[in-house]
């Protein structure tokens, strides 16, 4: 059998297959470069100086495309006109691209974000992310260290979601931040009801040292005796172990007699509204009646 025939018939077939597929490979290339308009590009033209209206022209006149965003405002820019623009200007993009373009709108409005418990430097980002300036920043005794514990807008809280009114944003926010604990601050317990010996163990518990205590009269055994009616600084108030504690204090006796007298008062001041209450309705009755007939 002659071997070297089918041999050469082989190669000569193998041959014409890669010309062949050499060919196809050529043909596909450039449709794709017609397809795809290879080595054709525009440079994008920088924006910044222009109105919306101009923008829109020039990109049309270079055969691109664009979309439009009006969720910003900012009152240092005219309306209408262009903030920001993406590709920068001097990319080179297709024809046909989309160029995304922020506007200057009087139509956004900004949205208060939850920022209530958050961190200071987390909540001012969130602010200046939704276009929310602030104002003014005020501390407070609070133990949470900055931390916001309320906003407010032209001296009115305002709460998660608020909706700022169109074109007045400008005017900023008061934020409320907590202050933290100093070196020496501690909260003051309430002992205000307590004898003498449980308050002033209470206060040494709370690093209050320095306590001085006023009798209304001579009390015997004053610390089992005696009890706290009034104590200055107040309950919840941050103040320094190192300064003085102020209590007053008088017997069981009277001050149990002084809780009777407030209760009896109180409770002859729910009767005297009961009792208006319930001639009130009377009287609302009667002339409905007499309406009536």
């Amino acid at each position: 059998m002659n071997y070297s025939k089918y041999f050469v018939i082989f190669i000569i077939n193998f041959i014409i297959s890669i010309l062949i597929l050499y060919k196809i490979t050529q043909l596909a290339l450039k449709w794709v470069d017609i397809y795809t308009k290879h080595g054709s590009y525009v440079v994008v033209p920088d924006l910044r100086d222009f109105n919306l209206t101009q923008s829109i022209s020039i990109l049309k006149k270079l055969g691109l495309k664009y979309d439009i965003d009006t969720s910003r405002y900012d009152p240092n820019f005219k309306i209408n006109r262009i903030l920001s623009f993406s590709p920068e200007a001097g990319n080179h993009v297709k024809e046909g691209r989309h160029i995304y373009i922020q506007v200057n709108s009087k139509s956004s409005q900004s949205i208060l974000p939850d920022i209530i418990n958050k961190d200071k430097r987390m909540a001012i980002k969130l602010l200046h992310a939704n276009h929310i300036s602030v104002k003014e920043i005020k501390y407070i005794n609070d133990m949470d260290k900055d931390i916001i514990l309320k906003v407010l807008y032209k001296k009115k809280s305002i709460l998660f979601g608020y909706r700022f009114p169109t074109n007045t944003n400008q005017e900023g926010i008061t934020l409320i931040i907590g202050k933290g604990y100093e070196k020496n601050n501690f909260i003051v317990p309430n002992v205000v009801g307590m004898n003498l010996y449980s308050a002033i163990y209470t206060l040494k518990k709370q690093f209050f040292h320095v306590i001085n205590f006023y009798y209304d009269h001579p009390i015997k055994n004053p610390e089992k005796n005696a009890k706290v009616y009034r104590q200055k600084p107040d309950p919840g108030v941050i103040h320094d172990k190192n300064k003085s504690i102020e209590l007053w204090v008088t017997s069981k006796e009277i001050l149990d007699h002084l809780i009777q007298i407030e209760e009896k008062d109180s409770q002859k001041k729910t009767e005297k509204i009961q009792i208006e209450e319930i001639n009130t309705k009377k009287q609302t009755e009667e002339k409905e009646q007499i309406e009536s007939n």
